[in-house]
């Protein structure tokens, strides 16, 4: 039995390839992704259809070599070739390999690893770097048995010969390798339902929706890349703008100029990220930045440190960033991507805890800067349909909350196991409590859950444990990094060495680049620090060069590889001190690197492997002892073969010129055969001398060349093909231009224009504007105005029940007992005793298994529909719906479309025509018209929805408590069964005399919306005196249902008057909504203003609320009204509108009453 639902409580496609070709059929149009070649300007579209059509023409191909269900190696640089290619492979019912493309023979062994492990059969990548690999090809046997193909130059129209493949959600989509040893490699088995589901999960987690958009610059072979980048915009149908981690590294402010230039609403990465960009971006660069849109900034894939978030927050606060943007979150490849995240809205939860009890894996808060704490980061809570257990690792007992243990999980994100690692899988993926539940997935985290928020503290394998103490790599490694200024922050690694007892701390340290460094003072300044701090004695000091650390593919710190690069005698050392050897520290000989053959000089894609991949060859190397081994001397390099001339010669010049102004004391002579790889430059530094030189020449290296320049020569040469060869002369940087007043004042802006524009109505006619008057007492039958009573008929206080005195005490009751607030939301613990007595007694009077309340009736509506339902459904609603109906069908995505005023015929037509396009399609209607006081045909549309298999909602805010013989609303007025209608919307501001609103229905529906409704779980609970003020009106209603009937004798009277007094009443039906159409704006103005000066209140609906012809008077009825209060001022309307309108009083007078007599005026 296959998977073809999406699991848990996400609604959705359960496969990538029915998500895309749903999103090409009906978005087909929409721009689904955006790449930006050169970093700035050139930018490739693609809309969905254009994705959907080159995967269909890959996986022709891949069909045509017989390929199902095999795997398949992708070997991309950045760019839309990649995601063409893994959709072709899902077409294909492929399983796609992504991994990144060789580079001059420096990953090839591991390229080799995964093709053996994964047993691919074919390979896909581009023209450029299928030809840039075929020596290397050549040289890897395993990698020629496999078949290569370059897929960027392929024709569209093998599109049309696509057979879809069996895919289902429990289908293989792809293996994700992570960062481990080259020789055992693990590929974590993702199928198309974990994709799907965590991509729901981050779109619940993050609060997405389809108006938002993104820019990511990780590498789309990642897991952070692909899933973030790609296949979560895809699953909300929103668009998304890509560019390369080279552009981003080589200038980070270009990643915040997209951010800024698109106003895209989401972005983020590593914690190392944010910090370059608080070392490199410029206070000119930061003046153009607008970052006031940017509502999430997620940071994960390493430890989120406190610092980071404090100094971005800072630097980039006058662009317009908020630190509430900051969102830490969890996760991890084998549980897809995402574990766990914050509320949105949210600041970082930061809290300071401390150390020792921390190192007996007790959790004990302090005050942040006190002596002996450590600040973490919270990482968010436990998302929809998973499970997060902190475990003891060794007992497998569950810990519970505020312990230290490892995170477990469980949930349908977890991937399937690792590919062909039973054991390993058996191991990791199927791990059982100490009481037999499970199975969950051990992470090797350690972390602890404190009031739902989870902190993760460490990995268990890097665990320090010496004389039975527990100390955490990370706590010595921030007190190293803060002994002397002139060690590298975030670039050192505390590792053990030695075992049974004779465990000895050792410190990999990165050192600043320069010549006069002290190396004794800084390794004496690290030995006092953490025997201060932590009491521990450290056995070895290897400081390092900067940007030599090992780091994993998502740049954490590989503490493994750094305790195995010591032991081996291979770190990058510049100085070693150790215990075994005195308080000498010896520094290697500072000479020329031999030419590093496994690395390149610009490497694409590095968040990767340009930044975590350091070279392994030393100028001096320290062994277990912590002895330096010296190297030989160098043999000498090549005499230069090439003496530029002319422009040539110019070119060169600047080149040397840029080199010279990065790289500083560490480059001396350059000529035509210097190898930039060879004067001890990182990446990023070889990035800024790329970005510096497009600057210079006013131009772009393509991404594919940059690879293959490593010599000063190479880079002239390639400037004069791509740039040209002519050095542009700076000009002066232009004035800005001049922003607009309308778009920075809002006084002057176009909305508010309009604004004054329709408020002019009142000014021409010299009468006062009518809104906003201000009323000093209970409004009922009656209003208190100005120190005046006036007979009110606008009040939806239809039974009286606000300020009757049995509500008015239970809600005393209620504050004495509950207070004013329930001052949190209710998944929290903003939940009363009175809430769920209320949603009870509401379930029960309807008739339905369950109900839920929000604190507003708009807000009802809007969270309501604009969350269940999305793109790809349809919804269908009455052309005078609410604006509450139109908001939340507008924030859902999905396709909206109106049908004629309670015409059930046009909305069975347009199911008829149309149903078979959509997944849900929810119908709305309302129970009573609020601007016209009539009411649809309930059963017809109930017949409706039952033929075309759709939902249906009826909106009661004005028929509950109005309609029906007990005011059970339209179920009870039209004798159907309350269950043949999904969701029944009420407020409890009407005829509940209190605030908010209702949502009835199922339990399952009452239940979804309980835990995933964004206006009911962000929201804070409805406060307990407008709780107790709805259940005490609900109560007194059944008690007393004359209410109701005497409502409906008082609009049968006001409509009945009306109609002989011949007031244009519209469609109103005997219900307590009776509007007085008058024809325009004006005469409704002046007309209520008579009334007005008459004691009578009832306000006028002007354009643009209705159109100019429909402006009226709306009159709400009550039960509270008297029959002398009605007929007293349905004369008095006529009366007035015989004055203000000449052809209504010549039209009236002309009229004979039902008993032949001319109407009488008062």
């Amino acid at each position: 039995m296959h998977l073809d639902h999406l699991p848990g409580s996400f609604f959705g496609p359960s496969n990538l390839v029915e998500l895309l070709q749903h999103r090409a059929l009906h978005q087909g149009d929409d721009v689904g992704f955006r790449y930006i070649v050169d970093g700035e300007h050139e930018t490739i579209e693609w809309t969905y259809a254009d994705l959907d059509r080159k995967a269909r023409s890959i996986a022709v191909s891949l069909q045509s070599l017989d390929l199902e269900g095999e795997r398949a190696l992708l070997l991309y640089p950045s760019g839309l070739d990649f995601v063409a290619a893994f959709f072709g492979c899902l077409y294909a019912g492929v399983t796609a390999v992504p991994a990144y493309p060789p580079r001059r023979n420096r990953n090839m062994a591991r390229i080799d690893a995964i093709a053996n492990d994964a047993e691919a059969k074919v390979a896909l990548t581009t023209v450029d770097v299928l030809e840039r690999v075929q020596t290397m090809i050549g040289d890897t046997p395993s990698l020629q048995r496999i078949r290569w193909r370059a897929t960027d130059q392929w024709d569209d129209e093998w599109a049309n010969s696509w057979q879809r493949p069996d895919v289902h959600g429990d289908t293989l989509a792809f293996l994700q390798y992570t960062s481990g040893s080259t020789g055992s490699p693990k590929g974590v088995m993702l199928s198309h339902a974990n994709l799907m589901h965590n991509s729901a999960m981050i779109a619940y987690a993050f609060e997405h929706t389809r108006s938002g958009s993104g820019v990511f610059w990780l590498p789309l072979y990642h897991d952070m890349g692909l899933i973030g980048g790609i296949l979560q915009p895809l699953h909300m149908g929103r668009s998304n703008t890509l560019l390369s981690p080279t552009h981003f590294l080589q200038k980070p402010v270009r990643w915040l100029q997209v951010v800024s230039q698109t106003r895209a609403t989401i972005s983020g990465g590593p914690n190392f990220a944010y910090d370059l960009c608080t070392q490199k971006v410029t206070s000119e660069q930061k003046a153009t930045l607008d970052l006031s849109n940017w509502a999430l900034a997620f940071n994960g894939a390493e430890p989120v440190r406190a610092e980071t978030i404090k100094r971005f927050s800072e630097a980039f606060a006058e662009c317009g960033f908020r630190q509430e943007a900051f969102y830490p979150c969890y996760g991890l490849a084998e549980a897809t991507l995402i574990v766990t995240g914050g509320f949105k809205q949210s600041p970082p939860d930061i809290r300071a805890f401390d150390i020792a009890g921390l190192e007996q894996n007790n959790v004990i808060e302090t005050t942040p800067g006190a002596e002996g704490s450590r600040l973490l980061v919270g990482s968010g809570g436990n998302l929809l349909d998973q499970q997060i257990v902190i475990t003891d690792p060794e007992t497998f007992a569950n810990l519970g909350d505020s312990k230290v243990g490892e995170i477990w999980v469980t949930g349908p994100s977890v991937a399937g196991g690792y590919w062909k690692r039973d054991d390993l899988s058996r191991d990791f993926f199927q791990a059982r409590l100490q009481d037999g539940r499970g199975p969950f997935l051990r992470t090797g985290d350690l972390g602890f859950l404190l009031e739902g928020e989870l902190f993760v503290t460490g990995r268990l394998k890097d665990l320090i444990i010496i004389r039975g103490v527990n100390h955490y790599p990370q706590d010595i490694e921030q007190t190293v990094q803060a002994a002397h200024p002139d060690v590298v922050s975030g670039a050192g690694a505390a590792v053990v060495v030695g075992e049974d007892g004779s465990e000895q701390l050792v410190i990999v340290q990165e050192v600043v680049r320069r010549r006069d460094l002290n190396f004794s003072e800084i390794t004496e300044a690290i030995r006092k620090r953490v025997a201060l701090v932590h009491d521990l004695s450290v056995a070895a000091v290897v400081l390092i060069k900067a940007s030599s650390i090992p780091k994993t593919s998502s740049g954490k710190i590989q503490r493994h590889a750094c305790r195995d690069g010591y032991l081996a005698g291979t770190l990058a050392a510049v100085a070693t001190w150790s215990h075994e050897a005195g308080d000498e520290v010896v520094a290697p000989s500072l000479r020329r690197r031999e030419r590093l053959d496994e690395a390149t000089w610009v490497e694409e894609g590095d968040t990767s492997d340009t930044i975590s991949e350091s070279p392994s060859i030393a100028e001096g190397t320290v062994d277990a002892n912590g002895v330096v081994v010296r190297p030989s001397p160098l043999t000498p390099g090549k005499l230069p073969t090439k003496v530029p001339v002319g422009q040539t010669a110019e070119i060169a010049d600047v080149v040397y010129a840029k080199v010279r102004e990065i790289g500083r004391e560490r480059v001396g002579e350059l000529n035509w055969d210097t190898s930039i790889l060879e004067l001890g430059l990182d990446s990023l530094e070889r990035m800024e001398i790329v970005a510096s030189l497009e600057e210079a020449f006013g131009g772009r290296f393509p991404e594919q060349v940059l690879p293959s320049m490593e010599t000063c020569g190479e880079v002239v040469e390639a400037i004069q093909r791509y740039m040209g060869g002519a050095a542009k002369r700076r000009s002066a940087r232009p004035d800005h231009y001049e922003v607009h007043p309308e778009d920075f004042d809002f006084a002057q802006s176009a909305d508010y224009l309009r604004l004054r524009q329709n408020l002019k109505i009142a000014q021409r006619s010299g009468l006062p504007i009518p809104f906003f008057n201000v009323h000093q007492g209970i409004t009922n039958d009656r209003a208190l105005i100005g120190g005046k009573e006036y007979i009110n008929f606008s009040s939806y206080n239809y039974l009286g029940m606000s300020g009757d005195p049995a509500v008015i005490h239970a809600v005393q009751d209620a504050v004495a007992k509950f207070g004013t607030s329930v001052s949190a939301s209710r998944v929290v613990s903003g939940q009363k005793t009175i809430h769920v007595e209320l949603e009870r007694a509401i379930a029960d009077f309807i008739g339905t298994e369950d109900s839920i309340v929000f604190v507003g009736g708009h807000s009802t509506n809007e969270t309501t529909i604009g969350h269940l339902f999305g793109s790809g459904d349809m919804i269908l609603h009455d052309s005078l719906s609410h604006n509450s109906i139109l908001q939340g069908a507008m924030l859902s995505g999905a396709r909206r479309r109106p049908f004629p005023h309670n015409d059930w015929k046009a909305c069975d037509e347009i199911l008829t025509e149309l149903r078979h396009e959509y997944h849900k399609v929810l119908i709305v209607v309302e129970g009573v018209y609020s601007m016209d006081g009539d009411y649809p045909d309930l059963p017809k549309f109930v017949d409706v929805k039952k033929r075309h298999k759709a939902y249906l909602m009826v909106d009661e805010a004005h028929s509950m408590g109005t309609m029906g013989l007990h005011g059970r609303g339209m179920s009870e007025h039209f004798q159907i069964e309350p269950r043949d209608v999904d969701l029944w919307m009420g407020t409890l501001s009407k005829s509940f005399g209190s605030c908010g609103g209702y949502i009835a229905g199922s339990k399952e529906l009452v239940e979804y919306l309980k835990y995933t409704a964004p206006g009911f779980v962000y929201s804070v609970g409805l406060s307990p005196p407008n709780a107790a003020a709805a259940l005490a009106s609900l109560r007194l209603l059944q008690e007393e249902p004359e209410r109701v009937a005497q409502l409906a004798r008082n609009s049968r009277l006001f409509l009945q008057l009306a109609q002989e007094a011949k007031l244009n009443t519209g469609t109103s039906n005997n219900t307590p909504v009776v509007p007085v159409i008058t024809g325009n704006s004006e005469n409704a103005l002046r007309l209520a203003y008579v009334l007005f000066e008459q004691g009578i209140n009832v306000q006028p609906i002007l354009y643009p609320a209705v159109e100019e012809s429909a402006a009226r008077l709306r009159f709400f009825i009550t039960s509270t009204h008297t029959e002398a209060q009605i007929r007293q001022t349905v004369a008095a309307v006529a009366e007035a509108l015989a004055e203000i309108d000449p052809e209504y009083g010549r039209s009236l007078r002309a009229a004979p009453t039902a008993a032949g007599d001319s109407v009488v005026f008062r």
